[in-house]
Parts: structure tokens; sequence; C-alpha cells
């Protein structure tokens, strides 16, 4: 498991485990990207924020109102532009991102499914990488790369729900929905975060629920989450 001694914080032992569980995917192939790209991914997802351009943009009134390159990533060299585009759009600006970006990242040659498992990546990778800062530790070290091709697997139960892409046909939310035309990329995300999202009817709180309740809208409304 993750070397958690360290914590700040008590760390309980289910998430310890999920969160080892993520690492190691994460270098496993998966349905569009081996992986070493996977790894890659994550690699320019932590040096994406301090990215010049992308603070730029951030500042901006509107993200299109500035041009220019982003700061790659040793890591982040080994992937196409497409995918450093996006993985910085969604790790810095996710709540400004629209459909025409969106489009504009498949008319780069981005196939859909290859979206849905980058942002699983991505978001997987930053539950892990935010958990450990918050309870005062260094990033998680990556396993090394797992041989092996990726599957190109895919679910044909999707629907169009109203999303930029298919979604699961079944499901309680739509945050569940998502990332359904890759089932694994969304196993991936949801094992981190899981383990991570503290609501479940057995969990045991030293803070009472209306504290719990707005530390949440708190980190929510600060990260600009749609729900």
């Amino acid at each position: 498991m993750p070397d958690y001694a360290g914590a700040e914080l008590p760390v309980a032992t289910r998430t310890a485990a999920a969160h080892e569980k993520t690492r190691h995917a994460l270098a496993q192939p998966g349905a569009w990207w081996s992986g070493a790209d996977r790894l890659a991914i994550v690699g320019e997802t932590r040096a994406a924020p301090d990215c010049p351009l992308c603070a730029a943009k951030s500042a901006a009134l509107s993200p299109d109102a500035v041009t220019g390159e982003h700061t790659v990533s040793e890591a982040g060299k080994a992937l196409p532009p497409v995918a450093v585009t996006a993985i910085h759009g969604i790790r810095n600006d996710s709540g400004r991102l629209t459909r025409r970006w969106f489009d504009d990242i498949i008319d780069m040659g981005m196939p859909p499914e290859g979206y849905v498992e980058l942002t699983a990546v991505v978001a997987a990778s930053v539950v892990v990488d935010t958990y450990a800062q918050g309870i005062g530790l260094p990033l998680p070290e990556l396993p090394e790369a797992a041989p092996g091709s990726a599957s190109f697997e895919k679910s044909d139960d999707v629907v169009d729900g109203g999303a930029w892409l298919p979604i699961a046909r079944q499901g309680r939310a739509n945050i569940l929905r998502s990332l359904g035309l890759v089932p694994d990329a969304s196993r991936l995300f949801f094992n981190a975060f899981g383990s991570s999202y503290y609501l479940r009817a057995d969990t045991e709180f030293r803070l009472s629920h209306r504290q719990v309740e707005l530390i949440a809208s708190r980190v929510s409304a600060v990260n600009e989450c749609f729900y």
C-alpha cells in the first residue's frame, strides 16, 4: 500500500488499498492507451498546473482570447499534441470547457473512446495525488509500465443522453453513466473516487454532518464542480 504512515491525518485502510490499486492500474494497458501512454498522461497531468499558457488562459475572461503553446513535460512529449491539449484543458480549466473545445479535440484526431479513457486517467490520478498532498505527503511514486497493448474494448450499451458523448444506458445518475462508453475507464475512475468520497452509511466523522457538507460545498465551489 502507499506509505501513508507519515501522514498528518489518519487514513482509512480501504482508502489506502484503493489508492494502491489505482496506482498500479494506471500503469496497465487500458482500452485505448498502453500502460506507458497512461503513465505519460499522469506525468503530464502532474506538470500541467505549471503551464504559463494555462495560467494566462485561466486569468482571461475567455480562454480563447489567449493563444500560444502549452509547456510540455518530458512525460508528455511521448504523447500526441492533441492529448496534451486535452490534458491541460481538463486539469487546469475544466469549469470552462465547451462543446466547441471538445469538438476541436475530436477533429484533431482524438477518438471519442480515447478521450473517455484519457479523462478517467487524468481524474483518477488527480484524486490520488491531491489526497496525498492534502495529508501532507509527496506525490506517490508510479510503478513501471506493464507490457501489452490497448484492448480497444468499448460498450455498445450506451445512449445519447444529451452529453458530448454517449453515456451508459443504465445508472442512477449521469455522473455514474458519464464514462460508460469505455467500462474499463469508468472502473478506473470510480475505484479511486469512491474510496475518497466519504458519504457511505457506515462512515464515521469527527465533524458533524453539517460541517462535512459545508466543507464539501466550499471545495466544490472553488473547483467549479458542475454538481
